[in-house]
């Protein structure tokens, strides 16, 4: 074994550190094994004073204390590569899983134990299933293994702040968000030429940030051991009808260069819509896998299942309900009532609607003769005032002052200087805002419409005739009053009224912001409403401000939280609310769904939800919701899955003009031949086909959709999830043991630990080593109930990921290594490597010996197993031998009696047991024999594995059960004297 082979010790920097890997001569990666701050670096052979390193063997001098040592072992336990604990990312982690989402850990884990040298996975469960939780708890296995150290997460910019929550809260992973606005603030922090992508280990970026030239380009020269990629359809390449067609997407472009790049080691795609109905879009998703899935041409791909199967994870809510049933626990899914509230529009709400309707027609006429992305723009801007209208009045006034505001300011203009102006958004944008999809890196949904509506176009005498119009409308909906608001008088008499009184807490969806603040202000100032407590939030807002509200929601005894779509995707309702109501219809089904999703997920604590959707009569929210809502609603009970275009951003436009939705007694125009040929060119600018979508109704893609697609066909099963569980359990220790290690941590440091009077725990930590920035010098409420800490937002989970547990851990470790006493003290006062127990339950002297065990797993790349063994030896033996294995289990329970032995006496036997000439030979012994029960293990799950059907080549599992020796250290002694 050369010094620097992986699975040794070597010293340098004054520390000791176990040799993770050497990916070349020059480089070695190494982790600390001698406590103090955990950390892995990358070592510069030629620039370090590298030697060979071991433990110092525990002093035979200093008799420590059976307390100290029961924690340092503790310590480590938390600590290890645990080569047999099947899921070490539960114990790092605040997640409860269901069982159904560990399989997709589980399918990672065996891609490392057949040794293929990446996980390569699409995730692909229904919405509300947990897919962040999943690609969460596989990236921290994959952390906690040291299989990785870098994670890059690519998402829509409305979900990074999401992400960085949950990254942060439930996995304890400190992500920074990367933008254009962020990186100049990280510059400022850096260090001089430093580059973040580079400096920080997590990022979360937008997809739209990403797909930059130079940003790409930067992005693809770091290494990142996991690159996650949320709403993965959206980088799906898209549809080509044959080879010579050209198609063009940044997006695409930048999914495919992640994928292909030799630095990108571990990919995660997400999406709970992968299939838009056409084969080759779905089958670009498994090509970027890269693991053989697809084959042919990129227009007339062969999908390979039995490969592609396990790689993809899909599953249908009803294919988890279908699991369950062979499961202890009943379905973790709600029952879900949904309905429609129909509202009849008062005279004066059809009148505000008309004059909107005339309105639009003079801006669409006005705009004929401008040049074409203007006459484009036109179209986005009548549909966009048509939404804001059916949303409720006070958004319709205040568009329409915005818009007049633009008008008398382009009129001055144009009476001197009549060069058309730029346009103040792109087509693809206003696109995007009017229907309800992502509107990109630079620009959120309120920003995209305010530009929207400053869209102006004309003489001097074209706006002066277009204001005088304008002012009509705006009178119309300024007559619309409260009390004339037929949808807000439902909302506040009936809808609302009613479920509050069924259940507290309510959601108010809205898509604008100037409906959400009208909601506010009638509902708090509503007499009937004033027991309630009335919230709003909205994606303007700090990530602290959001926090608080959310915290002051779940707290109220009585509340209303009126929001925008900025908390539909990401963040997690079930455990602060289980009704929705929406106050106007989203025109893409894939956000109502969403907004669903909040709530009607996995970890609802309510049997049923409750979704009251309000839409105006006689108006295009109402036709949407008969023809797109409604047929979607009925594929999904029939198929299981959402219709196809949930994935696609402009087949809503084809779906609208073939079922021929009107608005009120007129056809929207525009669907005319002219309009229709412009949003065509439209979408070949932005990279979309411009084929004629198919039908997302039609049997035949759906038919398709659910042949190619995956649901269900998972090979892991609930007993062997349930098996894997148990093993943890046992192996890397349960919420119990992570306690009795905290209480006895910092009862050593001397901090204070009462219980309050709800049972959690209030712990002042007034030792300054355990005091971290995110935690301070006291937590007020602590549990270690996972259960517990979902339920109440106040309260602190202290798992083993928490930086208290971690660094207490740390400064155990430590401590352990110091030999020098304390003031005024003749011995070390925690010393744990040594200790002794007089007990009943041995017949001979003999010395407890835990001794720290590597193994090196030779895959490709290699990994490293850690365990602690415990073994026995009688000291005074003429030939000893080790007790190991089963053998050594009653030891480690002996039970102490009340005799002591002379410390002088404990030292002799110390010395006479650390000095046995016999004692390296024992000890190897006892690693190499544990070490052939591992390969025994790992043989007979190769036999299974290649039993299996669709059973992959024998070279997939080369390395799974070639396991070298690595090194060994003898960690601590217990002398046991008979009694």
């Amino acid at each position: 074994m050369t010094p620097f082979a992986p699975g040794s010790v070597i010293r340098t920097r004054n520390r000791l550190w176990r040799v993770d890997g050497q990916p070349s001569d020059d480089v070695i990666v190494a982790s600390t094994i001698d406590g103090g701050q955990a950390q892995q670096v990358k070592l510069y052979v030629p620039f370090e004073q590298i030697e060979t390193g071991k433990l110092e063997l525990p002093s035979n001098e200093i008799v420590g204390h059976l307390q100290a040592q029961d924690l340092l072992l503790r310590a480590y336990r938390l600590s290890l590569l645990h080569g047999t604990a099947p899921l070490l990312s539960l114990q790092r982690s605040r997640v409860i899983p269901k069982d159904y989402q560990l399989v997709p850990v589980v399918m990672a884990l065996e891609m490392q134990r057949l040794g293929e040298p990446h996980v390569r996975m699409l995730l692909a469960d229904d919405v509300g299933l947990g897919k962040t939780i999943e690609a969460g708890l596989i990236a921290t296995e994959l952390l906690s293994r040291q299989m990785a150290q870098r994670m890059l997460v690519i998402v829509p910019a409305s979900l990074r702040e999401q992400w960085r929550e949950a990254l942060d809260y439930f996995f304890h992973l400190p992500a920074h968000i990367i933008s254009t606005r962020h990186r100049r603030q990280m510059e400022r922090e850096l260090p001089a030429g430093a580059n973040p992508w580079e400096y920080y280990r997590f990022l979360i970026t937008s997809v739209d940030y990403a797909k930059q030239a130079a940003v790409k380009n930067q992005i693809l020269e770091q290494d990142w051991d996991i690159v996650i990629v949320d709403e993965a359809h959206k980088v799906s390449k898209p549809h080509q009808t044959g080879p010579d067609q050209s198609v063009s997407m940044d997006r695409w472009e930048l999914g495919r260069a992640l994928a292909e790049s030799e630095r990108v080691r571990h990919l995660m795609l997400l999406t709970a819509t992968p299939h838009n109905g056409y084969t080759d879009s779905f089958a670009s998703l498994l090509r970027m896998l890269d693991v053989g899935a697809v084959e042919g041409p990129p227009h007339a791909p062969q999908i390979i299942r039995p490969v592609a199967k396990r790689h993809v994870c899909q599953r249908r809510r009803e294919d988890v309900e279908a699991w369950f049933e062979d499961a202890p626990d009943k379905s973790p899914f709600p029952r879900r009532d949904q309905d429609e509230v129909i509202v009849p529009p008062t005279s004066f709400e059809i009148d505000a609607i008309r004059a909107v309707e005339n309105y639009g027609e003079q801006v669409l006429r006005q705009a004929e003769t401008a040049r074409a992305q203007l006459r484009t723009l036109a179209h986005w801007t009548v549909l966009h005032l048509h939404k804001r209208g059916l949303s409720s009045p006070e958004a319709l006034r205040c568009s329409l002052r915005n818009r007049r505001q633009r008008l008398q300011q382009r009129r001055e203009q144009a009476l001197v200087d009549r060069q058309p102006e730029d346009a103040p958004i792109s087509a693809d944008v206003a696109r995007a805002n009017v229907l309800d999809e992502d509107t990109g890196e630079r620009l959120d949904g309120e920003e995209a419409g305010r530009r929207t509506e400053r869209l102006v176009y004309g003489s001097a005498e074209q706006i002066q005739a277009e204001l005088n119009l304008l002012e009509d409308v705006l009178y119309k909906a300024k007559r619309i009053t409260a009390s004339r608001d037929n949808k807000l008088q439902r909302l506040l008499g009936v809808v609302l009224k009613e479920r509050l009184r069924v259940d507290p807490k309510v959601v108010i969806f809205t898509r604008y912001v100037d409906t959400m603040n009208y909601l506010e202000e009638r509902i708090g100032g509503d007499s009937r409403y004033e027991d309630v407590t009335v919230l709003t939030i909205y994606g303007g807002l700090s990530e602290r401000r959001r926090r608080e509200i959310f915290h002051a929601f779940e707290r109220a005894e009585k509340a209303v939280l009126v929001a925008t779509d900025a908390i539909s995707e990401g963040i997690n309702l079930q455990h602060a609310a289980a009704q929705v109501i929406h106050y106007e219809l989203p025109w893409n089904p894939n956000r109502l769904e969403q907004r669903n999703g909040r709530i009607d997920r996995f970890g609802q604590r309510k049997p049923v939800v409750t979704i009251r959707t309000m839409v105006m009569d006689e108006t295009l929210d109402a036709a949407i919701l008969k023809v797109l809502v409604e047929k979607a609603a009925r594929i999904r009970r029939d198929y299981g899955f959402s219709p196809p275009y949930f994935g696609d951003e402009t087949s809503i436009l084809d779906l609208m003009e073939d079922y021929d939705l009107r608005l009120g007694p007129k056809q929207l125009r525009m669907f005319d031949a002219g309009a229709t040929s412009l949003l065509a060119a439209d979408a070949d600018r932005a990279g979309y086909p411009t084929e004629q979508a198919h039908d997302p109704f039609d049997e035949e893609t759906l038919e398709r959709i659910k042949g190619e697609s995956f649901y269900g066909q998972t090979h892991v099963s609930l007993p062997e999830i349930e098996r894997r569980l148990e093993e943890t359990a046992e192996t890397v220790g349960s919420p119990d043991e992570v306690r009795a290690f905290v209480f006895s941590g910092l009862s050593r440091f001397g901090c204070g630990v009462t219980q309050n009077n709800d049972g959690s725990y209030r712990i002042a930590l007034t030792e300054p080593a355990l005091q971290t920035a995110s935690v301070g010098g006291v937590i007020e409420r602590a549990t270690f109930d996972p259960e517990w800490a979902l339920d109440d937002p106040d309260v602190t989970l202290l798992d083993v990921g928490h930086p208290l547990v971690r660094r207490l851990i740390e400064e155990v470790k430590q401590n352990a290594f110091r030999l020098e006493p304390a003031a005024g003290a003749s011995a070390p006062l925690h010393y744990g490597r040594t200790a002794y127990l007089v007990t009943p339950d041995v017949d001979r002297v003999s010395a407890l010996l835990h001794v720290l065990a590597r193994y090196v797993v030779n895959t490709d790349p290699t990994s490293i197993i850690e365990e602690l063994l415990p073994v026995a030896v009688p000291v005074y033996d003429l030939d000893p031998a080790a007790i190991t294995g089963d053998s050594v289990e009653p030891l480690l329970d002996a039970k102490a009696s009340d005799q002591t032995r002379a410390q002088g006496e404990v030292r002799e036997v110390l010395t006479d047991a650390l000095g046995l000439p016999e004692l390296d030979d024992l000890l190897a012994t006892a690693v190499e024999e544990r070490r052939q029960d591992l390969i025994a293990e790992r043989q007979r799950m190769r036999e299974q594995m290649e039993q299996q059907k669709d059973a992959q080549p024998a070279e997939w599992l080369e390395g799974i059960d070639d396991l070298a020796p690595g090194s060994f250290d003898l960690l601590t002694v217990t002398v046991l004297f008979p009694a």
